[in-house]
């Protein structure tokens, strides 16, 4: 039985990818989220057979859940996603601990947790896209957090996707710029919005387009836009205080943090 693992798939990118899939020729689409109540709407988009898994993946219990089942069923998964995520905008004093512990364990832990669970069933051919971002390439002050969460998502996936070599594995890590989804419902904080200057906002079904490509011709990097790969070519090459002093003077810190 060939499947393809979604996580994330009730909304956003996640959603997005799982549609953009349904048409490649799989037995089963397993869709992973917290809501079910967008799993079952997504079931009702899909000609492919999905397979809805309403888990917690900040729960040890979902993924006793996850592994009984790939034990019973023993598939064959072509292609593993991990969408799910979330961040936060804010000054490490106006997150609560809790909520950044949380997305350390779901942007980081659990998606380790899903990728090295799944893969004794992922045999040679056999392809895994992790989403980053765009901000894990560099430091980012009041999205400090979330931005440490992906550039660890980033390394991870480009070194796993080098020890997955002999196996023939791929391994492609997407990292979007600002793109059109529910995250920044969550992602805001405070009454007086921190991030307020967006370069540009991404349409996710291109993101998701490009990324599905990108993965079929098993690339390391998924960056899609031509503000995105610029963005990643001056993380490389411009120093942390200079980036810094461009993103305070776009997002104009200094009238909100540093008024006298």
């Amino acid at each position: 039985m060939k499947i393809a693992v979604v996580t994330g798939a009730s909304s956003g990118i996640g959603k997005q990818f799982a549609k953009q899939i349904d048409n490649y020729g799989f037995d089963e689409i397993w869709g992973i989220a917290l809501d079910e109540q967008g799993l079952l709407s997504l079931k009702d988009e899909l000609k492919t057979k999905l397979i809805s898994l309403p888990m917690d993946l900040t729960n040890e219990e979902s993924f006793k859940t996850y592994v009984t089942l790939l034990e019973e069923k023993k598939p064959d998964v072509k292609l593993l996603i991990n969408c799910s995520g979330f961040g936060k905008f804010g000054r490490y004093d106006e997150i609560p601990l809790e909520q950044s512990c949380n997305m350390i364990d779901l942007n980081c832990k659990a998606t380790v947790k899903m990728t090295e669970l799944t893969l004794p069933y992922i045999k040679e051919n056999g392809r895994i896209i992790q989403i980053a971002s765009i901000s894990g390439f560099s430091p980012i002050p009041y999205v400090n957090v979330y931005a440490a969460t992906k550039a660890f998502l980033k390394n991870y996936s480009l070194a796993l996707g080098e020890e997955l070599i002999p196996r023939k594995i791929s391994v492609t890590c997407v990292c979007p710029f600002w793109t059109k989804t529910q995250f920044f419902k969550r992602a805001k904080t405070t009454e007086n919005d921190v991030i307020t200057y967006y370069q540009v906002m991404y349409d996710a079904e291109k993101v998701v387009k490009y990324a599905l490509k990108c993965a079929k011709k098993r690339k390391k990097l998924s960056l899609y836009g031509t503000t995105t790969k610029f963005l990643a070519f001056i993380a490389r090459v411009v120093p942390t205080s200079m980036f810094f002093a461009i993103w305070r003077k776009q997002q104009n810190f200094k009238k909100k943090y540093w008024k006298k």
